[in-house]
């Protein structure tokens, strides 16, 4: 995990820009000058965004994530496995658990993909990866994250046996250790000792790095596979080299300086404001000379 560099880089961002709002303004504006995060498609033919209302879901899901209300449970993994006693269980089928007063069924095979399993997890949950009947699992590059569906009595820690070796997952009822909510052998190795683990919402989130940063084509063996052509190959900061982040870095600056002048601009001259920003609306406009480049107002000469 790459947390502390993480913080770094955004607690200098939270100083420059003094509060949690204008630290917000500055994610957001990033968002919207370098993503297609306030994209939203307009049908299932369009590649870019988001379906509608699936971008207040998933800044839902992110803050609820960090909500100490939440009740999230997250520890270092090899040390639970440790207390509980865990390791060196004997791989067997993974079967369907029922709750209590529910009936029995059949065991089902887990890797099995559902034409309801997508419905119950939503497009970002498995992204470049698949979802099934109880679980699915997305990834980038370096890391993986499972997300597994847990029945009702089960959706408290102190209820889960959850073990996690470098190439084998497993999750099972303390009180039913033989039945298995999850289980299988991982297709390529992860860094387990790195691994956590929440509970939210009844859904149990696994979260890791990769032991080799290479496109997972599935989670456990045995799995279809998926088509790694279509995979979104988008790679974050920290995974660029230091001379495109350098770039990257220096962009950001001039952006946020940019910013701070239209800001006392605004303050300033209301009147001047407007027509600035109906400069930058017009810039990119179809049939600008400027299109495709950088504001710069600078450049214009109005009178």
């Amino acid at each position: 995990m790459e947390f502390q560099r993480n913080d770094a880089m955004l607690m200098e961002i939270l100083q420059d820009r003094k509060t949690i709002v204008g630290f917000l303004d500055s994610m957001f504006g990033f968002l919207r000058r370098n993503t297609d995060f306030y994209h939203t498609k307009k049908d299932e033919a369009d590649q870019i965004g988001f379906p509608k209302g699936m971008r207040d879901q998933i800044l839902y899901g992110a803050m609820q994530r960090y909500d100490p209300d939440c009740s999230l449970q997250s520890m270092n993994v090899e040390s639970e496995m440790v207390d509980n006693g865990t390791f060196g269980l004997p791989v067997v089928e993974e079967v369907i658990v029922e709750s209590s007063d529910a009936p029995k069924s059949e065991p089902k095979n887990p890797q099995q993909k559902t034409a309801s399993a997508e419905s119950e997890f939503s497009l970002i949950d498995y992204k470049n990866g698949a979802a099934f009947a109880s679980h699915c699992w997305s990834q980038t590059l370096k890391d993986l994250e499972v997300q597994v569906k847990l029945p009702e009595e089960l959706k408290i820690s102190k209820n889960l046996n959850i073990e996690i070796k470098a190439q084998c997952l497993r999750v099972s009822s303390k009180q039913k250790p033989d039945h298995f909510i999850l289980e299988g052998n991982l297709s390529q190795r992860i860094k387990h000792n790195e691994a956590l683990w929440t509970i939210d919402h009844g859904m149990l989130h696994i979260s890791c790095d990769k032991a080799k940063e290479l496109w997972w084509d599935r989670l456990f063996e045995g799995d279809a596979e998926i088509d790694t052509k279509k995979i979104d190959c988008e790679r974050y900061i920290d995974d660029l080299p230091d001379d495109t982040q350098a770039t990257i870095e220096k962009l950001r600056v001039q952006q946020l300086e940019a910013d701070k002048r239209q800001s006392q601009l605004q303050a300033a001259n209301p009147e001047q404001a407007k027509t600035m920003e109906r400069l930058r609306a017009a810039w990119d406009a179809e049939g600008s000379p400027f299109k495709g480049q950088p504001f710069d107002p600078s450049i214009v000469r109005m009178s």
